[in-house]
């Protein structure tokens, strides 16, 4: 969730903590008690749901700005895995303090109720984007979602191989589209940048 300011601010900083994690540590494992909430506030945490029949859904990347595990505040446990996917850094928002906090405060609560309203509606989007079957237009539909500006440019925040889990397509096949979709005029790669070119 994107704007966190306002609602880590109504917790008191002496009840907020850091933790620093390396590439690849847990943040907290599926399962585990639900205590907190937590904000990126470097590197990025990826929350990877794991199913009944064995495999492993991912569920969101959060990352510098962003917060996870919102829905620990009505949980028991985490429904989730969060990992660093590189050296993180995240406050620690204690589940009871921010909960006693957006309690006091309707229009806190208005405001965190509306943030969660827009990761929802993120949600639905990355859930249409798996129903697109090929290939080629799931791709383009995940960069025109992130496009800004005429043309049309996404910045890469990361690299592809961490964005193909998010799309649902096997990293192999996410170079081989997006070579075809290059060389059939559809896009335009730089370092950190892909353009779109509209044809």
């Amino acid at each position: 969730m994107r704007d966190t300011a306002a609602w880590v601010g109504l917790v008191a900083p002496g009840r907020l903590t850091r933790r620093r994690l390396s590439a690849g540590e847990a943040l907290f494992h599926q399962g585990d008690p639900a205590t907190a909430v937590y904000v990126v506030d470097s590197g990025r945490i990826r929350l990877v749901r794991h199913l009944e029949d064995g495999t492993s859904v991912a569920v969101h990347a959060a990352a510098a700005g962003e917060s996870c595990a919102e829905a620990a505040l009505w949980a028991e446990a985490y429904h989730c895995d969060a990992v660093a996917e590189a050296p993180s850094e995240v406050t620690v928002v204690p589940k009871a303090d921010l909960l006693a906090a957006l309690g006091a405060d309707p229009g806190a609560a208005l405001d965190f109720a509306r943030a969660l309203a827009g990761q929802v509606r993120d949600l639905r989007a990355r859930l249409e984007l798996r129903n697109i079957r090929s290939a080629p237009e799931r791709v383009l539909a995940w960069l025109r979602l992130r496009a800004r500006g005429t043309p049309a440019v996404v910045a890469l925040d990361r690299p592809w191989t961490e964005i193909s889990a998010e799309i649902g397509l096997a990293r192999e096949v996410i170079y081989r589209t997006l070579a075809k979709l290059e060389r059939d005029g559809r896009l335009r790669r730089e370092e950190g940048r892909i353009t779109l070119t509209g044809n």
